[in-house]
């Protein structure tokens, strides 16, 4: 009868909500409004039917907390699909919001019966002791809702757009010159692969894809916090939770960000046995699986687990066993990721190291651009308020104060001052700074309190000012290709990839490069500036790049290419047309070209209409 009198009061819920959706789009007002109008015009006389009627339980503020919860839950669900729907082109219809509100009903049942009003203790855990967790997760959900099309970076649009090309049949570090490992791309193979069966965009995707990670690195963290007392926990999920999310914003998705994800359990799993408190084997061979997938994205990032590792040792010395299932899981990834580089891209080997070997110095920033980089001298300010002495210092206060210096080493080491290469040791600081007042706060005076509160609020808030990532090139690059249609071929002759990327995927126009950019240029153009001449590496690298340019050129010839004069960058001085047509091929080629407009240090030039190269041999589809 129970089960009767919630199907029942389900199909009224349900008629009333999606009377008033109806009512909603048919008056324009659009389906997240309508949406939102008929949820919350169910939602009282739900709550009002099933705990009276339904499941014979007084109302009371504690279970309309519950109710309350379950229904965000439910109801972002509902969301997600009616978003989805949007996003593969069913705009404004109404079976998706049927298929929406069934999905919802059965989700909400479960709750309602499960946890909401279930007499003694929800899902065997009283309310009072599992609302952190619960809170947070609401707090994820609402968050993805709220920045599921979060504009990604450059790099990431480029990881998407490999990941596609692979899916195509290329081949990378052949078809595709990339700098960096494959493990990225390879993470990206089948969320491109979702996004192309579900019609989806590739953002889309990624950020849907990288919720889940952040989701899942959170209720890793609060499986070893589950000895704790409830605010304790709740403090340090909100940690974990701003760190990801807020520290994460400018960049999201970035190496950078996946490996401050990855390491937040790991360093809490540390903590957690130097206290002498072991976990589970399961529980920590599943820790070590995850974060060996964002500590491997960069070499730099073994640092992390290295450092822990050496506390450890000197916390416990002879009680300290190496082969722990964090331990052998790190490993084994490592030692399986190596075999797969050697043997399934051997060409990054022996292509792209020795580029790098050769040429990436032209990245490289001064060490006083690095290290008065305002995040670095916030770094300053938190390291010295969590050295100072302490009452009591807490084991994971020092973790992810060791992790944030692991991280801070892999930013120097890389010398290059970028702003997302920031983000874990900002991240980490961030947490250490919390948990530092979380375990104090009843023996802290108010002025330090006040400090440790103001210390961690300026990097949160140095991180929301920058906001969503934004490219400063949108609008110039906007004006050039106004006149372009979706689908032509476009290349930029620059330096740097963030001049054109993500432009020219998110505009659907076709990328013929093999290059996400010809980086190269710097090197080429402060050894110039050095000695006058390249040095023979160099040299011979400028003449493979002049070939591939050629080659990319006509196998898929451009309807714009676009001229970067290099002014605002590392390769200032040199002229990059001057400079490729030192191979006679290209001359002949961009002599097809025609100026067409000059804004901001751009210049556009057109294709000749009718000219066609004839096709080299091999030339790949671009996807």
């Amino acid at each position: 009868m129970q089960a009767f009198r919630f199907i029942a009061v389900g199909l009224a819920n349900t008629g009333l909500g999606y009377a008033i959706i109806l009512a909603g789009l048919f008056a324009g007002l659009g389906d997240i409004l309508a949406n939102a109008l008929g949820y919350a015009g169910g939602l009282i006389m739900s709550f009002s039917l099933n705990s009276r009627w339904t499941f014979r339980a007084p109302p009371s503020y504690a279970t309309f907390a519950r109710y309350l919860a379950v229904f965000l839950v439910c109801f972002s669900a509902n969301l997600a699909i009616v978003l989805a729907a949007r996003e593969m082109g069913f705009v404004d219809a109404p079976l998706v919001h049927l298929v929406g509100i069934s999905a919802y009903t059965i989700l909400f049942y479960m709750g309602a019966a499960r946890f909401v009003f279930r007499r003694g203790r929800p899902f065997g855990l009283a309310w009072g002791e599992s609302w952190p967790e619960l809170s947070v997760l609401v707090a994820v959900i609402v968050a993805y809702v709220l920045l599921w099309k979060i504009p990604v970076s450059h790099d990431v649009v480029w990881q998407m757009w490999i990941a596609r090309q692979m899916l195509g049949g290329a081949s990378l570090y052949k078809d595709i010159l990339e700098l960096n490992p494959p493990l990225w791309f390879w993470m990206a193979l089948p969320v491109e692969l979702v996004a192309l069966k579900l019609t989806i965009s590739s953002k889309t995707a990624i950020v849907s894809a990288v919720f889940a990670y952040l989701a899942l690195s959170i209720a890793l963290f609060a499986s070893l916090l589950r000895d704790l007392a409830p605010a304790r926990r709740a403090i340090l999920l909100v940690a974990a939770f701003l760190a990801v999310i807020l520290i994460g914003l400018p960049d999201f998705g970035q190496r950078e960000h996946l490996a401050l994800i990855a390491a937040i359990p790991y360093a809490a799993l540390i903590a957690r046995r130097t206290d002498g408190r072991e976990p589970y084997w399961a529980q920590a061979l599943l820790i070590g699986c995850f974060a060996a997938t964002g500590l491997a994205l960069k070499h730099y990032f073994a640092l992390v687990p290295i450092l822990l590792e050496l506390w450890l040792l000197a916390k416990n010395r002879r009680k300290w066993r190496p082969l722990r299932p964090e331990v052998v899981a790190m490993g084994a990834a490592a030692v399986l990721y190596g075999i797969a580089v050697v043997t399934l891209t051997p060409d990054y080997l022996s292509t792209i190291v020795p580029m790098l070997a050769s040429a990436y110095f032209g990245y490289e920033s001064s060490w006083l651009i690095v290290l008065l980089n305002p995040l670095v001298l916030w770094w300053a300010l938190a390291l010295g308020l969590v050295s100072v002495r302490w009452r009591h210092r807490n084991s994971f206060t020092l973790a992810a104060l060791l992790a944030a210096a692991g991280f801070a080493m892999s930013y120097f080491a890389q010398q290059k001052g970028w702003r997302y290469h920031a983000i874990p040791t900002s991240g980490m600081l961030v947490i250490a700074l919390i948990s530092l007042l979380e375990f104090q706060r009843f023996e802290l005076s108010i002025l330090r309190k006040v400090t440790l509160v103001v210390a961690m609020s300026m990097s949160l808030a140095i991180y929301a000012a920058f906001g969503p990532y934004r490219n400063p090139n949108e609008g110039v690059v906007a004006q050039l290709l106004q006149h372009v249609r979706r689908g032509s071929v476009v290349m930029m002759v620059t330096a740097n990839p963030s001049r054109i990327w993500p432009m020219v995927d998110d505009g659907g126009y076709v990328w013929p490069s093999r290059h996400f950019a010809l980086w190269m240029l710097t090197a080429f153009s402060q050894d110039l500036q050095k000695s006058g001449e390249l040095s023979p590496k160099l040299a011979e690298m400028a003449n493979l790049v002049r070939r591939q340019t050629v080659i990319d050129l006509t196998c898929n010839p451009p309807d714009v290419v676009i001229v970067d004069n290099l002014e605002r960058s590392k390769a200032a001085g040199l002229d990059p047309i001057n400079f490729l047509s030192v191979d006679p091929e290209f001359g002949t080629v961009f002599a097809n070209y025609t100026k067409a407009d000059t804004i901001e240090g751009f210049t556009s030039y057109v294709k000749e209409a009718g000219w066609q190269p004839s096709r080299p041999k091999d030339c790949r589809t671009i996807f």
